[in-house]
């Protein structure tokens, strides 16, 4: 592949990036930019048994380190949500749904409230800052180390 074709080809890659990113801010949807590392890999029409495993496990490690990575995201630091995030009770007219898991805060109950005073189980909120110092509702901004 001629160095024009490989620029080609990653002027492509980017342009959906873009179009995606756009599509979805237009949509109401906040967008973070992540760190993305490729390699381009071109192989020829006919590709050896050798070549399709060495390209399966090459794309299987990619995807464990990314993962490895958090998806490139940061958690909440442990201090500010121990001082930021409130324990509350579910009141009858607060009833509605987790945003983290999707079920049903119940009356009664005790949840966590983030400063943004959005309310979640108090498992679901605090796995989720482990992984993101923002709200998965409003994208508030906690504190991170």
């Amino acid at each position: 592949m001629s160095s024009d074709e490989y620029e080609g080809v990653l002027q492509d890659i980017m342009q959906c990036g873009i179009g995606t990113v756009c599509r979805m801010w237009d949509q109401g949807h906040y967008c973070r930019a992540l760190q993305l590392h490729s390699d381009l890999y071109v192989a020829p029409m006919a590709m050896t048994t050798n070549q399709e495993t060495s390209m399966t496990r090459a794309l299987a490690e990619s995807r464990r380190e990314f993962e490895n990575n958090n998806y490139g995201m940061v958690g909440a630091a442990e201090s500010s949500v121990k001082n930021m995030v409130k324990r509350v009770k579910v009141e009858d007219g607060e009833k509605g749904d987790c945003m983290v898991c999707l079920e049903e805060l119940r009356v009664g109950f005790e949840a966590s409230q983030m400063p943004c005073s959005h309310v979640f189980h108090v498992g679901c909120i605090e796995r989720w800052l482990k992984q993101s110092h923002y709200c998965p509702i409003c994208r508030f901004e906690m504190p991170t180390d």
